[in-house]
C-alpha cells in the first residue's frame, strides 16, 4: 500500500480529527483548543515549523494565520497544496482585505475566518469538513461498486 493511500485510509477511519493550527499568538491557539477538546490539536508558530508538523501529523484540517514571523500563510498554503492537493485548509486571520480573501480562494483554501472568531464558527467549519469527508467516502464507495459490477471476475477460471 502506498503512503498516500495509507494517509487516505487513516483520514477516512480515524475517529478523532487531527487539527493543525498555525498561529503565532497563543491566545488564539488556546481558543481553538478549547473549542475542540475532543480532537487532537497540534500547534505551529512559523511557516517552517508548520511544514515539519504537517508532514509529521498529516492533519485532517489545517487552520492557518496569514501573518507569520517567517513568512505568510499563502506560502504555507502553496506548500501544503503541492504535497496534498485535497488538503482541507482554512485561513484564520485578522485580515479583512478583499485581496487576501480572493487569494485564499484562488489558492484553494476551504474557508476564511476573520479573528476574533467564535467557538461556533470553528465547530461549523469542522462540521463542514466532516460533511465533505462523508460525501467523498460515499462517492468512493459508489465508484468501487460500479467498478466491481462492470468488471466481475470469472468464477470458472
Amino acid at each position: 500500500m502506498s503512503e498516500e493511500s495509507g494517509q487516505s485510509i487513516r483520514k477516512a477511519y480515524h475517529p478523532d480529527l487531527v487539527i493543525l493550527v498555525v498561529e503565532d499568538h497563543m491566545i488564539f491557539c488556546k481558543d481553538i483548543k478549547h473549542a475542540v477538546p475532543q480532537h487532537h490539536v497540534v500547534f505551529a508558530r512559523t511557516v517552517e515549523d508548520a511544514k515539519a508538523k504537517y508532514e509529521e501529523c498529516i492533519p485532517d484540517i489545517t487552520f492557518m494565520d496569514l501573518d507569520l514571523p517567517d513568512g505568510t500563510g499563502f506560502e504555507l498554503l502553496d506548500y501544503i497544496r503541492a504535497h496534498e492537493p485535497e488538503a482541507y485548509v482554512v485561513v484564520l486571520t485578522g485580515s479583512k482585505l478583499r485581496e487576501d480573501v480572493m487569494t485564499a480562494q484562488r489558492k484553494g483554501a476551504h474557508g476564511y475566518i476573520i479573528k476574533p472568531f467564535t467557538k461556533s464558527k470553528i465547530e461549523q467549519t469542522i462540521e463542514k469538513y466532516l460533511g465533505a469527508r462523508e460525501n467523498q467516502m460515499q462517492f468512493l464507495i459508489t465508484e468501487a461498486e460500479k467498478n466491481r459490477q462492470n468488471n466481475p471476475k470469472d468464477e470458472g477460471t
